[in-house]
């Protein structure tokens, strides 16, 4: 039996079980996936992960900077392998189909036998959110009282569902770039929650409330440091290349700065980069990871004035983790379809 998951893992399997969109959000609601990001983030700090930093190739002739992504890896509690490949098609945001299609291939780690395919969309939603709520519980202050997402796509939706389960915020604003869409979004939004989320008139007033959140797909920063208030936190999720940046440099010099992975900041993590190239910070300025924070061997927040700021690139830790937790559940409760292999 694994403690931290409550897994019975005896890995006997007559065939590959496939679990689609609808599976995974069947089996994995946002409140147990916050428990098991916090299970992930503490396998990154203690060493019982290898997860590559994300590889990825872009498409030739492609305007939109079409990219297939890949991100294997193998932990260690419990003994889990897989490999997650997406694609990222930003032309297709807003479609059915939107912008990251994929899927997580999951392996018995003694034989190597294919024993899981999980839909990647759908457990990227998830455990993205899922992570920053557990980076928000950590870094913020206990008192944040008014939440902003930047962003109006699946990744807004689900951190606003995740991030409530770690405060409770007495006002949230959503901001984007288009009015209707921003309009659509909240109105919708507001309904599933039964709360109100308001629109936010602004990206400078969205940055105003105590958690700022950005899932936006912006090149270019759009949070300024020098409109940073003390005792904010922030959590930059929509750049995960190293040629975007949603915060400037100002802002991550000015803040205490975290990430889910030190290897994969320092890669892929735009804003890091940025600043450092700028000669605005040095490497030092990434002070850890949150799991680090988690177990007690480096300090989040120092004071109630201070900034912090966690930078998600995404681990394969977070899916594997995941996709273990939904395997098992998908046998206990019959869901999926068993593929002969």
């Amino acid at each position: 039996m694994c403690a931290a998951l409550g897994i019975q893992y005896t890995w006997i399997f007559f065939g590959m079980i496939a679990l689609n969109a609808r599976d995974v959000e069947a089996l994995l609601s946002i409140g147990r996936c916050i428990a098991l990001m916090r299970t992930a983030m503490t396998l990154e700090a203690e060493n019982m992960a290898i997860q590559p930093v994300r590889t990825r190739m872009e498409m030739p002739g492609s305007a939109s900077a079409n990219l297939l992504t890949m991100m294997p890896g193998l932990i260690d509690r419990p003994l889990s392998l897989g490999i997650k490949v997406v694609s990222v098609f930003p032309g297709n945001y807003g479609t059915a189909h939107g912008s990251h299609q994929g899927a997580i291939l999951m392996f018995d780690a003694v034989t190597g036998a294919p024993v899981g395919l999980v839909d990647a969309r759908a457990v990227t939603a998830l455990r993205t959110a899922a992570a920053t709520a557990v980076a928000t519980d950590v870094l913020a202050r206990p008192d944040a009282a008014s939440l902003s997402v930047l962003g109006y796509g699946d990744q807004a939706k689900s951190h606003v569902e995740a991030l409530v389960h770690v405060r409770d915020f007495a006002s949230i604003q959503v901001w984007g770039r288009d009015p209707a869409r921003l309009s659509r979004f909240t109105d919708d939004l507001s309904r599933e929650l039964e709360r109100c989320v308001e629109p936010a008139a602004s990206a400078r007033e969205a940055c105003e409330a105590d958690v700022v959140t950005a899932t936006t797909a912006a090149v270019d920063p759009v949070i300024e440091g020098e409109h940073l208030q003390a005792g904010q936190h922030l959590n930059l999720v929509g750049s995960s290349i190293p040629s975007t940046a949603e915060v400037d440099g100002i802002g991550v010099a000015r803040a205490r700065f975290f990430g889910d992975s030190a290897d994969g900041v320092r890669e892929l993590g735009g804003e890091y980069r940025r600043a450092c190239r700028d000669g605005l910070i040095d490497e030092s300025h990434l002070l850890g990871t949150v799991g680090e924070v988690m177990l007690g061997r480096i300090k989040g927040r120092t004071s109630a004035g201070d900034v912090t700021m966690f930078k998600s690139v995404g681990m394969a830790a977070e899916d594997l983790v995941a996709s273990t937790f939904l395997l098992d559940a998908a046998r206990r409760q019959g869901v999926g379809r068993t593929i002969d292999w």
